[in-house]
């Protein structure tokens, strides 16, 4: 097992998402948490409202205990399968809508999670992608 999510990594993933946003002229909410889904940094531009805020925190936990995608979570959750158990009765922090990504080291684990809420979840699920880009150096 690696080590845990250091700050310099979640960190630099959030100010990675928020100036990609800015570059966009988006105001997002951008939250890192850790494998359990136990918020490490949480950044929020002006303007960003109490519902981009907890959303951003929601998509990171989901990203990072489910291990996807939270856009992939999203077509899980709805699918026929889940009908009978629907994720808010499984656990109501599960948020499956897009903006979460896991942060995952060379063997595939998860060791944490990003998530950005305050724009549309296209928007929102890209700039969290774009967060991870800069962290390979750091996760190396």
């Amino acid at each position: 097992m690696r080590e845990a999510l250091t700050y310099a990594i979640a960190h630099g993933a959030a100010e990675a998402a928020l100036e990609a946003a800015r570059a966009e002229g988006a105001r997002i909410c951008v939250a890192v948490v850790n494998r359990s889904g136990i918020t490490k940094v949480l950044l929020s531009d002006d303007g960003v409202g109490p519902i981009g805020i907890e959303t951003a925190r929601r998509k990171a936990y989901t990203a990072a205990v489910t291990g996807i995608p939270t856009s992939k979570f999203a077509d899980f959750a709805a699918s026929p399968a889940m009908a009978l158990a629907p994720v808010h009765l499984v656990d109501a922090d599960l948020l499956p809508v897009p903006g979460g990504v896991p942060i995952t080291v060379d063997n595939g684990e998860v060791i944490g999670a990003v998530g950005v809420g305050g724009a549309d979840g296209e928007t929102d699920e890209r700039l969290a992608s774009r967060a991870l880009e800069g962290l390979k150096d750091l996760l190396a």
